[in-house]
């Protein structure tokens, strides 16, 4: 190689050299300084990918712990109420044995009664109060299908634990069924309530849905000489609505005429005949039909005036009809009229005005079904007024105290299996963290080793770079 001055070839090949370990240096020395391996995408980009995934596991999993430790929490809370109900079914099997016996009277059988329905109530007022972070617990909220699509969710308890949302393997229900006294105590029939339906006299009238349902179609008004159907409306029947329609044409225009059963006309069209009487009314005696226009919504009927309009509404017997639609000028119009509540028994039927007869109509009427209630006792708490009273009450509390063992069994059994899973979920966590850490952390050993050597070469080119440097001065020495 010649000696030159301008060019340095031993120097720029010492510094290449040093670049280069000096860079190794910097990567042993970060590497040391953060305790990882992979510190940048570009240390090892596939490594980089794995640990993100094993982290947000990891986070996952972890959290996934904390849930399940609260649901623990939640079922421990909802235990220890129960075991409160506990205390109190005892006593109120020690107070249903003790009225049980023959050595009581009535009067004292009722003190003793006053404490068994304290103990009942009390049972209530845990069932109604227990909760856990707002979440009430015994009072039947926590059964029944899970529903989270809503702001609050509802039904069972979802209590979520793995990373994905897979049915079978990350999340399970707390299912706590009702505990109050109305549940766990079985009704008899003195706490089933006996109804009754208030009859109706419409042919082929049906009950769907709480409602009776009655519809003709095709019908043709009479004369109001000849007598008109008429439809009798029993007081106690709620929220009614009545729909004429359908008609086929013609110069008479259907309408709804609704009356008091003495005949005092509430709504529709007074026919021209003052006297005029359909066949219900033949045999009855009572005032002339009012004759009158239309007036104002929310009247009180006058005596003199009828709901001829829509919008209008009248009050008469405690009861308010409403005029929704009416008839208009064409020969296809409705006529719905609403009833609120029924108080003394209603006629209607279906007729136009002037010659007092009309075209056929189709008629449908809708109504709650009211029910006599016969209950005698409206909450699950036995009865214990006499002595057989007490002696079923023995037995009722056994169920009770059967009810409430069973959910307290099945509160155990998640519990348990909630610790199960929390132990599983941390080995889990345990050993993704150590794969983790194989793929991420330095081997300080290893690395040390490599910095030592990288700090040694580094120390020597360094050196080199100096001699290397001092190759021109030779030129001078033969220049000189």
């Amino acid at each position: 190689m010649s000696i030159t001055i301008n060019h340095n070839a031993l120097a720029a090949n010492s510094a290449t050299n040093l670049n280069a370990q000096y860079g190794k240096l910097m990567q042993s020395t970060r590497r040391l300084s953060t305790g990882l391996r992979i510190s940048s995408a570009a240390d090892d980009a596939a490594g980089l990918a794995i640990r993100e995934l094993q982290r947000t596991d990891i986070a996952a999993l972890q959290q996934g712990i904390r849930n399940t430790n609260d649901a623990i929490s939640l079922l421990q809370t909802a235990d220890s109420a129960l075991a409160i109900i506990d205390e109190k079914l005892l006593r109120m099997k020690e107070l249903a044995e003790q009225a049980a016996t023959g050595t009581y009277d009535s009067t004292q059988r009722l003190m003793i009664y006053s404490e068994f329905q304290a103990m009942g109530s009390e049972i209530d007022r845990i069932a109604h109060s227990c909760d856990f972070n707002g979440v009430h617990l015994l009072n039947g909220n926590l059964s029944g299908q899970h529903n989270g699509a809503s702001l609050a969710a509802s039904g069972r308890m979802k209590v979520h634990f793995g990373t994905g949302n897979d049915a079978a393997e990350d999340y399970y229900y707390i299912d706590i069924q009702d505990c109050s006294c109305a549940s766990i105590f079985p009704p008899d029939e003195r706490n089933i309530a006996h109804f009754s339906h208030i009859a109706i006299d419409w042919p082929g009238a049906t009950i769907e849905d709480g409602k009776y349902h009655f519809s003709v179609t095709g019908q043709l008004a009479n004369d109001w000489a000849t007598g008109l159907d008429a439809y009798v409306i029993p007081s106690g029947l709620k929220n009614i609505t009545i729909t004429s329609s359908g008609y086929t044409g013609g110069a008479h225009k259907p309408h709804v005429n609704l009356f008091s059963e003495d005949g005092t006309q509430l709504t529709g069209y007074s026919p021209d005949n003052p006297s005029y009487r359909s066949s219900y009314w033949n045999n009855k005696t009572g005032p002339q039909i009012v004759q009158g226009e239309g007036f104002a919504a929310n009247a009180v009927y006058d005596g003199s005036r009828i709901v001829t309009r829509a919008g209008q509404s009248v009050t008469y017997g405690g009861l308010t009809v409403t005029m929704v639609t009416g008839i208009n000028e064409t020969f296809t119009a409705q006529e719905i009229i609403t009833i609120d509540e029924v108080q003394d028994s209603l006629v209607f039927l279906i007729g136009g005005h002037a010659n007092g007869y009309c075209n056929k109509y189709d008629l449908s009427i809708t109504c709650e079904v009211p029910m006599s209630n016969e209950v005698q006792y409206t909450s699950g708490i036995p009865p214990m007024n006499t002595q057989e009273d007490a002696q079923k009450a023995l037995e009722k509390i056994d169920i009770a105290i059967a009810s409430k063992d069973a959910i307290r069994a099945h509160l155990g059994a998640l519990q348990n299996r909630f610790e199960n899973t929390m132990s599983n979920l941390a080995t889990q966590a345990t050993n993704l963290q150590a794969a983790e850490s194989r793929i991420s952390d330095a081997d300080v050993a290893s690395e040390m080793t490599r910095f030592v050597r990288n700090q040694i070469i580094t120390q020597s080119a360094i050196a080199m770079l100096a001699q290397a440097n001092s190759m021109p001065r030779m030129a001078l020495q033969l220049i000189s």
